[in-house]
């Protein structure tokens, strides 16, 4: 199911962008979709990234021997 949504983003973008670059030209089609493809990308990693990364201040304090 997400690898369907991701394609239908994907798809919806670059047809949003070939109307936008019809009329505003290829540069502002391209920004367009980096703009998109950033924004699920970032998304993407945010969900992706669960877990927590301790400093040596509170390993120390866990893993006290």
């Amino acid at each position: 199911m997400k690898g369907m949504k991701t394609k239908i983003v994907l798809a919806l973008a670059i047809m949003t962008g070939s109307v936008i670059g019809a009329f505003r030209g290829e540069p502002a089609k391209q920004k367009f979709i980096a703009k998109v493809k950033d924004k699920y990308e970032d998304h993407k990693q945010v969900q992706q990234q669960q877990e927590i990364m301790l400093d040596e201040f509170e390993l120390s304090a866990f893993h006290t021997s």
